[in-house]
């Protein structure tokens, strides 16, 4: 059992070892990603706060009204949504589509909250060589590599699930083959001192494999499912688990008109109300307001007491966008277990919890994949190279012979 976990755990780890640098590298970044968008991107992302005559923060304009002034300024795209979110330092951004084929290919808009001044338009993650797309290029490179949907999806897919096969052969592989087991076992998880090269990166690796093991397998399933939801997660997870059906993708009627976008969201402000009372969960603040095509619906999410993070809203209403009927919810927790076990894993995978000190911790936890990652292959090489050398002298041995 022992030997086939070493067999299996050496070729899924060569197999991922190289995505998981990338990934653990990126994932480090990734984990102050505002921070980094804001240095690296201040004309977009970052505006200056306005005070009034008494030192305090003057008042921004209203979400209907930015919208507005947004449409006014962008001709030929589209914008769908409405973001309600707002910090004194920081621009809106709003989504967009272009209607114009012949302008320029974006899809995010960034607009002054105080004046409504249009501050850049980008593609999300288009280059890295642009430092207003930078950012959002090493997201695409951490789950995806960067390639075209939705293969790099696809590929970041395979890679997390043989990393949570890794993983779970990995502890397995580190057993001590005779008794007594703990006190053979100890010493996989130190590090020797003193000790030449190949035995420091042979014992990081293993060490670091089995002190970060939970963290590690976490981050391995949750990337499973951030990839392949559908495909292999929630088939999984639900043998187990129950999850709340989602609202069923509908065609549009376009023979009635669509709701205002007032109209939209004052029902979906009532619906949300309707909805915590019957629940037993408080709103905190709205967080953005769409319309979904694919659902022919206006989505409408809230921050609420059922939500993990606290930055943005996760607690969600689907209304009909003609009539305004109630077509789903989306309750982050406490309503169905699936649900509550994929918000926690999402956010934990993304540092959106626990503030500060767990982002530094995520991003530490990526240095140490990339780190174990590159041991691995340290090791293998090593291994490798004294086989060859050894199989090298037996030929010479044998042609003397």
């Amino acid at each position: 059992m022992i030997s086939f976990s070493v067999f299996i755990h050496k070729w899924t780890g060569l197999f991922t070892a190289v995505f998981l640098i990338i990934a653990g590298v990126t994932g480090s970044l990734l984990a102050f990603e505002k921070e980094l968008e804001a240095l690296v991107n201040p004309e977009q992302y970052v505006v200056q706060p306005r005070v009034d005559a008494e030192g305090r923060t003057a008042a921004m304009l209203g979400p209907f009204e930015l919208h507005a002034q947004a449409v006014a300024a962008l001709p030929g795209y589209q914008i769908f949504g409405f973001p309600f979110l707002r910090e004194a330092d920081r621009s809106v951004r709003f989504n967009l589509t272009r209607s114009d084929p012949k302008l320029v290919d974006a899809d995010q808009a960034f607009f002054d909250p105080y004046d409504g001044r249009l501050l850049g338009i980008r593609k999300y993650g288009a280059t890295p060589f642009d430092r207003t797309t930078l950012i959002g290029f090493i997201y695409r490179l951490h789950y995806a590599l960067a390639l075209p949907k939705p293969y790099g999806e696809w590929l970041f897919g395979i890679v997390a699930l043989v990393w949570t096969v890794n993983c779970l052969v990995g502890i397995v592989s580190t057993f001590p083959r005779i008794s007594p087991f703990w006190r053979r076992w100890l010493p996989a998880w130190l590090i020797k001192r003193n000790a030449s090269t190949y035995r420091l990166h042979y014992d990081m690796h293993r060490a670091s494999g089995l002190w970060l093991w939970g963290v590690l397998f976490l981050f391995a399933w949750s990337s499973v499912m951030l990839n392949l939801r559908q495909e292999v997660y929630t088939p999984v997870m639900s043998t187990f688990l129950e999850f709340r059906k989602a609202p069923e993708r509908r065609k549009a009627d376009v023979s009635k008109p669509l709701l205002g976008w007032q109209q939209a969201y004052d029902i979906a402000v009532r619906t949300m109300d309707d909805l915590a009372a019957k629940e037993g969960f408080t709103v905190n603040f709205r967080s953005q307001l769409f319309y979904n095509r694919g659902f022919d619906a206006f989505v409408y999410y809230a921050n609420t007491s059922r939500d993990v993070q606290d930055d943005r809203g996760q607690t969600g209403v689907f209304i009909d966008a003609r009539s305004g009927a109630l077509l789903g919810t989306r309750i982050p927790t406490g309503e169905y277990s699936g649900d509550t076990v994929s918000r926690w894993l999402q956010s934990l995978h993304m540092a959106k919890v626990f503030g500060l000190p767990y982002r530094i911790f995520v991003a530490i936890i990526g240095l140490a994949l990339a780190i174990s990652a590159y041991t691995g292959l340290y090791i293998w090489w090593k291994k490798r190279k004294a086989r060859t050398r050894k199989y090298r002298l037996d030929v010479r041995s044998h042609t003397c012979l």
